[in-house]
């Protein structure tokens, strides 16, 4: 992958911790003051929010260590398109049902 697409992504990737963080500050915030113990999905949106941070925060860091865009299961090389779709990828069966569906288009004849 060029410098030139990495400098795009890794930029995507600092707004999306930026935005990702204030998110789990509000809901952090949310959840200290308003949510009760059956807030089920209150709860389960501050989990996710968490989660995506955590994903971006690893992408950038494997962008700074010189080791982004390689499955970390298997060492294979990502795609670049894919990472696109995706930079925060860890692995090239993230993008199972992406393969899946380029390789059998829905049909539009109905």
């Amino acid at each position: 992958m060029c410098q030139k697409k990495y400098k795009e992504i890794k930029r995507e990737l600092e707004l999306t911790k930026q935005e990702l963080s204030q998110r789990l500050h509000e809901t952090e915030v949310a959840k200290e003051f308003f949510f009760s113990v059956g807030d089920d999905k209150k709860q389960m949106l501050h989990h996710h929010v968490k989660q995506d941070l955590t994903d971006v925060e690893r992408a950038l860091q494997k962008l700074e260590l010189g080791v982004y865009g390689y499955c970390e299961e298997t060492g294979e090389k990502i795609p670049d398109d894919l990472l696109t779709t995706l930079p925060t990828a860890r692995y090239i069966e993230d993008f199972s049902v992406l393969t899946m569906y380029k390789k059998n288009p829905v049909s539009s004849h109905f």
